[in-house]
Parts: C-alpha cells; structure tokens; sequence
C-alpha cells in the first residue's frame, strides 16, 4: 500500500470515528430526555402538623410515621443514594508508615501431659553419664629400652600410641599391663580397660 493510500485510510477511519461518538451521544440525550431522569426533590414543612388542626394525637403519630419511614415510595427514576454509600472497613489502627516488627512469634511453651507416676520419675536424679564403647582392637604390644608401644585398631586407621598420649582428643592412653589397656575417656573422664588378646 503506498503511502497516500495509507494517510487517505487513517483519515477516513478517523471520520468514521467521531460521526461514531456523535450519534451515540445524541442516541443518550435523548434516552434522557424522554425518560425524565432527574426529580426535582419535594419539599418537606418544617413543622409537623399540630394537634390543634383537628388530628387526633394517635393519628398524628402515624401520619409522621409514615412521612419519615424509608420504605415509601420514592418517584421512577430518582436515584437512591443510599446505595452509593459504601460501609466503612476496619482499616488499620495506628501510624500506617510506622516502624514494624516482622519477626515470628516465639513459640507457646508446650504443657507436660500428667501422667500417673510422673512425679515420681521427675524426682528421679538422672543417671549418670556413660562412656560409649571402645572403639578399639588390641593389635599387640612391644615393649623396647623400658617404654611400651601398643598397636590399635579403630576403624580402617592403625594407631602406634604410649602411655599419656591422647587419641582424638577422646581417648588418653593410662597404663599398659600383662591382661589389660586402661584408657581414659577425656569427655566423661570414666577409665575403660581393653583386654589384651580380644580382637
């Protein structure tokens, strides 16, 4: 498409646009106009009638009753207002820009189950501390110019260790006799002997 064609087009369709718009809003005025769509409000006295006009004072009662009840009838097409009006959220109290905490709550504290017996066992000291296992297998012993190797096994790892050294930090070699290794477990610091000869 060349370009005269192109700018003939746009103009044609932007005619074609504002005759749009104007129709309908001609159509709209005069829907308006013939719907009567604005009520001129009616004007209410400021004073009641009296009693002294020749209404019975029950009657009264209910002339304004009726007067001031919202459930008369109102003219076709005024516009109920009240239904525009929107019920106020409870919106957030305090300043809304304010300084906030978004750390987590801390946790309520569980409550222990009584149980039957239970203050027994809570009385109860605890048992005291055990040292794990040995973890170690005698491989042998040499006994050269008056100091004594032994040989461990722990695990896949061949340990050379004398009395006072210390394994890991868990384990210190005490003392080594005919039947027996004496090791000091340093966390509990319970001594355990390792029989010689046991794999």
């Amino acid at each position: 498409m060349s370009p005269k064609l192109r700018v003939a087009a746009m103009i044609v369709a932007l005619a074609g646009t504002v005759i749009a718009v104007y129709w309908a809003n001609s159509l709209t005025d005069v829907q308006e106009g013939g719907a009567g769509a604005v009520v001129a409000p009616v004007a209410r006295s400021a004073r009641p009638p009296q009693a002294n006009q020749g209404i019975a004072p029950a009657k009264l009662d209910t002339v304004v009753a009726q007067a001031t009840s919202p459930a008369t009838k109102e003219a076709p097409g005024a516009l109920d207002l009240r239904k525009l009006q929107r019920p106020r959220s409870a919106g957030p109290t305090g300043e809304i820009f304010g300084p906030r905490d978004f750390r987590p709550e801390p946790p309520l504290p569980k409550r222990a189950i009584a149980q039957p017996g239970s203050a027994a066992q809570e009385a109860a000291p605890p048992p005291p501390p055990s040292a794990p296992p040995l973890p170690f297998a005698y491989m042998g012993k040499l006994d050269e110019s008056g100091a004594t190797i032994v040989f461990l096994a722990m695990g896949d790892r061949n340990l050379v260790v004398k009395p006072g050294d210390v394994i890991d930090n868990m384990y210190r070699l005490d003392q080594v006799s005919d039947n027996a290794v004496m090791l000091t477990h340093l966390p509990t610091g319970m001594q355990q002997s390792l029989p010689i000869g046991v794999q």
